[in-house]
């Protein structure tokens, strides 16, 4: 159970890309609601061409009449016509103090529609009750009010007038005999014993309401549909109100505006009624009036009702199969991007325990060019860096390891390189001792004096290698000849070369270099001394350059593949007259200089190669 409820990286991605998802369709379904709320907007403010009515009547009515009186008003009822005839209703007129003196609707009559089903006939009856008394007619409201959310709401009539399977009728109360709402009668003034037939209910309508069979509701053809006309004035009133400026300002024109109040849209539209003897203050570009001059307000309005429960039912109820399966897309693209992203992540992780386990074979896939893929492509590196460092650190360890045991051989060899001489040198001294001939005495003393110089140089050996292993050598390179000082090294061995009838050959041109001369100096003496002891009576040496690499190479015998393994390494030498350090020293030196270093066997015999450029 812990494991399931553990916030991992995958249900984090999750929850991300999901609320991700949700995020832009809460976005769409609200950009969806403010673009059909735009659309009922422009639909009630665009009804009955208001605007271009607004500008017509603002021509008409500016300082045309003196009064607001009868007259006018029924002249503002024939302005109020569309064109085919329809009767704008929402208009009233208010006086200045914001008061109505006059409401269109109230104009209206009274009228009770019924429906009638008989068999494939449909018959609609519409009822003209403006001559009822105003007590019938509140309570008749009240019984609809009451009924009319039931699903089927009867009334029963009795006309003689009434065809059963006729058209559209029009009647008038007095064609009524019998009338009864849900068991309430309000006529009854039979005669013949008139059949009463029963009714469905389809509308009432007067000047202070509109209700219908299926209740308070917008009609798809009819944005007048209210439950009370005077509530929805007194908010238009307040909203005139507000529209013009207070006492003492001035104005240009009507005013329009678009509210909304309860859920219900409306599009306001007022022109101020200027007296007839008002004189305008000039402005710059246009004429304004002082709000003194105006005598009344002519205000008509369109709204919707309920626009805001009708959009969210469009927008939402109606697409909630869309929101479903988007909701289940969403899941399964969360589920999918999550599962991508952490297969990948879980790879990296067990690489990176591989990893730290000495595991470096796993190679995670770097074609990916994401975040994700260079961090594989670095782990890969990193992955090698490691192994490499690791067996680096490993050779050093061997390398460590082998120079502890050279240094124990060192000790080793030395001790035995030291012993024999002392030994030697302490055999001459008992020979001296022991002995009465002068001649033999000289003798002894030049072979202990030859064993003390080998100790010497095999002493001031070690010293040179320990100075140049301990890396604390400071060279002091400048520019030096090559060709002179090879030249100056040969001459030094002159005495040798003499007396074993060697010749040294100098071929091509060697150039300056830069380097310790000191040091070189000591390399280049131990390669000579080197290519003479092994080169035979009447014997070559060549020293060569050529692309950049010196050699040194002498006639006679090959190396041995193990002798070329170990010609560098300390204490190596053919014979007891070297220390078996030159070599070794010769490594030191050139490995400070960064010069790469070889020996090979050559047609003529062994070559000692140096790459100085």
């Amino acid at each position: 159970m812990r494991k399931i409820l553990r916030w991992t990286l995958g249900k984090k991605i999750f929850i991300l890309v999901f609320m991700s998802f949700v995020l832009i369709q809460v976005l769409n379904v609200t950009l969806d609601f403010h673009r059909e709320k735009s659309h009922v907007y422009s639909k009630i403010n665009n009804m009955y061409n208001v605007n271009e009515m607004c500008e017509q009547l603002s021509v008409l009515y500016s300082q045309k009449y003196d009064e607001l009186n009868p007259s006018f008003y029924e002249e503002i009822s024939q302005s109020l016509k569309t064109e085919d005839g329809y009767q704008i209703e929402s208009v009233f007129v208010l006086n200045p103090d914001f008061e109505m003196v006059y409401n269109q609707r109230e104009q209206n009559k009274t009228y009770l529609t019924l429906r009638n089903e008989y068999e494939e006939y449909i018959t609609i009856l519409i009822f003209d009750l403006s001559q009822i008394s105003l007590d019938m007619q509140k309570q008749m409201e009240n019984i609809l009010r009451e009924h009319v959310d039931d699903y089927f709401l009867t009334i029963d009539i009795a006309s003689p007038t009434y065809d059963l399977v006729g058209n559209n009728v029009s009647m008038t109360i007095e064609d009524l005999s019998y009338l009864s709402i849900n068991g309430q009668i309000f006529l009854d003034h039979r005669q013949n014993n008139e059949k009463i037939h029963t009714m469905h209910f389809e509308s009432y309508e007067s000047a202070n309401c509109l209700l219908s069979a299926q209740g308070l509701y917008l009609d798809e053809y009819d944005d007048s549909h209210e439950d009370n006309y005077q509530k929805h004035d007194a908010f238009i009133r307040d909203c005139v109100s507000s529209m013009f400026p207070q006492h003492g300002e001035t104005f240009s024109s009507g005013i329009s505006s678009l509210e909304e109040k309860d859920g219900t849209f409306y599009s306001i539209h007022s022109i101020p009624l200027i007296s007839k003897n008002a004189k305008p203050v000039e402005m710059d570009m246009y004429e304004e009036y002082d709000v003194q001059d105006v005598d009344g307000y002519l205000v008509f309005y369109t709204h919707e009702l309920n626009a805001i429960s009708r959009i969210t039912q469009q927008v939402i109820y109606s697409k909630m199969i869309i929101y479903v399966i988007s909701f289940i897309v969403c899941i399964v693209i969360s589920l999918l991007i999550s599962y991508i992203l952490t297969r990948r992540i879980k790879k990296i992780n067990q690489c990176t325990l591989a990893i730290a386990n000495n595991d470096f074979d796993i190679h995670l896939n770097e074609k990916s060019k994401d975040e994700l893929g260079v961090l594989s492509h670095n782990i890969n590196q990193m992955s090698q860096q490691l192994k490499t460092t690791i067996q680096q650190l490993n050779d050093e360890i061997e390398y460590v390891k082998k120079l502890e045991g050279m240094r124990k051989e060192f000790i080793a060899n030395f001790t035995h390189e030291i012993k024999t001489p002392l030994s030697i040198i302490n055999g001459y001294i008992e020979l001296i001792e022991a002995g009465k001939d002068d001649l033999k005495k000289q003798q002894y003393l030049s072979a202990i004096h030859q064993e003390i110089e080998h100790i010497n140089q095999l002493i001031m050996a070690m010293l040179d290698l320990s100075r140049l292993e301990s890396g604390k050598v400071e060279l002091h390179k400048e520019d030096i000849d090559l060709e002179d000082l090879l030249m100056s090294i040969v001459e030094t061995f002159a005495p040798i070369l003499k007396k074993k009838h060697i010749h040294v050959v100098m071929e091509d041109e060697f150039p300056h270099i830069q380097g310790d001369i000191k040091e070189l100096q000591t390399v280049f003496q131990n390669f000579m001394s080197n290519a003479i002891k092994h080169t035979s009576q009447n014997g070559h040496i060549y020293i060569k350059y050529h692309q950049g690499i010196l050699s040194f190479e002498n006639e006679g015998k090959p190396l041995s593949h193990e002798q070329k393994e170990t010609i560098w390494d300390t204490y190596v030498s053919s014979d007891r007259q070297g220390t078996g350090l030159g070599l070794a020293i010769c490594r030191s030196i050139l490995e400070l200089h960064g010069f790469q270093y070889d020996v090979c066997n050559s047609e003529k015999g062994v070559e000692f190669q140096i790459h100085i450029l």
